[in-house]
């Protein structure tokens, strides 16, 4: 169904939610300028405020595979694959970012929180806690890009904050 508008902001919208109609993993509602999206994977939502898209570029990977770039005002980013958004995570201070990929997903959450899991079921080493201190900002760089692109991640950060302080209490 292709609607059509002459506003930037409702062709933009319009070709969003044309890309969306023909993707199975995805649901999305619509209020105004607001496009609610909604992963069928992880049941995470994101809001997009058609306000502030500056661009909609339709685009295709190394494999030949479709999707969509909505670029923000403020040079933020996210890529609408067949299944997920994929968006940039964020830099941390004293996080060198080239250890992660440049464009992640919500779902890369859940590999890094179960992999924090298993550091607290294992033998504490100060080689463990290095790498307990590394995955919490993969984690942080993961949930701030999702928050900073529009994804309510409300539950992901009681679970980091419920995870830094149990850590503070263990080693006080």
């Amino acid at each position: 169904m292709k609607k059509m508008s002459s506003q930037p902001d409702s062709q933009y919208m319009n070709e969003v939610i044309n890309y969306l109609e023909i993707q199975a993993q995805f649901n999305f509602k619509i209020s105004g300028d607001i496009l609610e999206v909604t992963q069928k994977e992880d049941s995470k939502k994101m809001i997009i405020d058609f306000k502030r898209v500056e661009k909609v570029l339709d685009r295709q990977d190394l494999d030949g595979s479709r999707f969509l770039q909505v670029n923000f005002s403020g040079g933020s980013k996210v890529l609408i694959t067949k299944a997920l958004v994929g968006f940039k995570p964020t830099d941390l201070i004293g996080f060198d970012l080239s250890r992660i990929p440049r464009v992640v997903t919500t779902i890369d959450l859940l590999s890094v929180s179960k992999a924090i899991e298993d550091l607290f079921d294992s033998e504490e080493t100060a080689e463990s806690m290095a790498e307990l201190e590394v995955l919490k900002k993969v984690y942080q760089s993961i949930l701030y890009g999702a928050e900073n692109i529009g994804f309510k991640m409300q539950a992901e950060k009681t679970w980091l904050n419920s995870i830094l302080l149990n850590h503070s209490a263990a080693v006080a």
